[in-house]
């Protein structure tokens, strides 16, 4: 561990010391679904070892789910919109595997469904305003933040936790030339069209985006000052990114932007006991195949092609389905499997991975090499970040024959590159991020301790078209034309004098 690192970590161990005196109340407001919600309960147990009462608002069909860990917090439960998981679920894997495109606005159309039927829920307002919380932590999904209306509303202060990394949004100076934007299958390494593509997709989505209703202040806070949405984001006492530059790649950031990595990988925990003997009787090695959260079913003809693939590998396997297994010895199938721990466990050589980020950050805390078979949304642009730095491989589920998945996974598992780069860059992670879940800890309490006025930028209390001196831009264009228009007419007159008395002395 680096001394700077050292450093860090005996100031968050004494800040724990301290703060546990002092405790608080903190509400988590994730996006209603399975994902999301585990990442957040991570954060809300290392939220309460630090001695804090906290509470994480549920959808009831997610705190039902008997997967999801819930001890060491409270749920506050609500209900969201009827058969939000099986909608989302068509939009996002279906719209796959049935060869379409994903469907971007369809996806971002219910998102604002959600948070308008949420925001229109007063009995879960009234819960929040009961429990009189010190800080109300609100996912940072792109999609969520009109949520941060509730504690403006509340006047309660707030902060994000999440993937969400937008830097137009942050009021983070940046380039499109250098981080492309996070849902393009592309590099930071691009080439004239691709930093094209990712400019144009930047322009489009700071100036409209799909999810966003600017006038959410004046429909669900009407009481409040009016504020555009775009700087109530900005009101938020910490930005924490679930983002690094050892996964991905180097990023600009502001005081109050903080990039910590995942918050899902943990040190692994013991294996339940049919998990365990599977994993310890595997000499061979494992390797763990799963999907994510949206994809338990796969179509037939791709759910035999893994299971032909699985059964003619030397190694076993572990995978995440709803399918029986056809050979219980060789391959365990289980409808929910323990991913953090047995991407730990000494056996496991290689991950058949859609490249979800709680996956792939799992993967890199435990330095596994990754098969990467990306589905929608930001999966392809995850896949391809890894591939590039050379601890995974991409293959398309819909395309690839059984021989090319079966050698690209022997390949990842059995070609040293893979292993080394991986284990480099888990080195680099756990040295540089130790364990996320617990640094965002630290800085909700810290944020909760000294609030996060002085980190914020000028630019984070500014309108967007400030921040991008539009207004400059147009001032100083309305004088270069008025500037070149006054030139123009002064040379016209100028000639037309010069042509009359050319005239006259004719």
């Amino acid at each position: 561990m680096s001394p700077a690192t050292l450093i860090v970590t005996c100031l968050m161990a004494m800040g724990n010391l301290v703060r546990t005196s002092e405790s608080k109340t903190v509400i988590i407001i994730p996006y209603p679904n399975l994902s999301h919600t585990k990442y957040h309960t991570n954060i809300a147990r290392s939220l309460a070892e630090r001695g804090h009462h906290v509470w994480v608002a549920m959808s009831t069909s997610v705190s039902q789910n008997d997967y999801l860990d819930t001890s060491g917090f409270n749920i506050i439960p609500f209900e969201t919109i009827p058969g939000l998981e099986e909608r989302t679920r068509k939009l996002m894997s279906d719209s796959y595997f049935e060869g379409t495109s994903f469907k971007f606005f369809d996806f971002t159309r219910l998102t604002r469904e959600v948070v308008g039927d949420l925001l229109k829920n007063e009995s879960f307002l009234s819960t929040i305003k009961e429990k009189r919380p010190d800080l109300i932590v609100v996912d940072n999904f792109f999609v969520f933040y009109p949520i941060s209306v509730i504690p403006y509303r509340l006047r309660i202060p707030f902060a994000f936790v999440g993937s969400s990394y937008h830097a137009p949004t942050m009021r983070v100076p940046f380039s499109p030339a250098e981080v492309p934007f996070a849902i393009l299958p592309y590099t930071n390494q691009m080439s004239f069209m691709q930093r094209l593509h990712s400019t144009l997709f930047f322009m489009l989505f700071s100036v409209y985006n799909p999810s966003f209703q600017t006038d959410v202040v004046a429909t669900y806070a009407p009481e409040m000052e009016f504020l555009p949405l775009d700087l109530l984001i900005t009101r938020a006492e910490v930005f924490i990114v679930e983002s690094d530059h050892i996964l991905d790649y180097p990023k600009p950031t502001l005081p109050n932007v903080k990039l910590i990595g995942g918050t899902a990988p943990r040190p692994a925990k013991v294996l339940p006991p049919e998990f365990q003997s599977f994993m310890d009787s595997a000499k061979e090695g494992v390797v763990i195949v799963s999907f994510g959260t949206y994809v338990l079913g796969l179509p037939k003809h791709i759910s035999d092609k893994i299971l032909e693939v699985l059964l003619q590998l030397p190694m076993k396997s572990v995978f995440r389905s709803n399918l029986t297994s056809p050979d219980p010895k060789k391959i365990l199938t289980a409808p929910w499997i323990p991913q953090n721990d047995l991407l730990g466990h000494p056996h496991t050589k290689v991950f058949v991975s859609h490249c979800g980020k709680n996956g792939q950050y799992e993967a890199l805390y435990h330095a596994v090499p990754i098969v990467a078979t990306p589905l929608f949304a930001d999966q392809r642009y995850n896949a391809e970040r890894v591939r590039e730095k050379g601890f995974a491989e991409v293959l398309d589920l819909n395309t690839c024959t059984t021989e090319q998945m079966r050698s690209t996974i022997l390949t990842v598992a059995n070609e040293p590159r893979y292993k080394q780069a991986v284990v480099k860059r888990s080195r680099l992670f756990r040295e540089l991020y130790g364990v996320p879940m617990e640094t965002a800890a630290y800085w909700l309490d810290h944020v909760m301790e000294y609030g996060g006025d002085y980190m914020r930028s000028a630019g984070q209390q500014m309108p967007l078209y400030q921040y991008l001196l539009l207004d400059v831009f147009l001032f100083i264009l309305c004088v270069v034309a008025l500037t070149v228009g006054l030139l123009c007419v002064c040379i016209t007159t100028l000639y037309r004098c010069c042509c009359k008395r050319k005239v006259k002395a004719d």
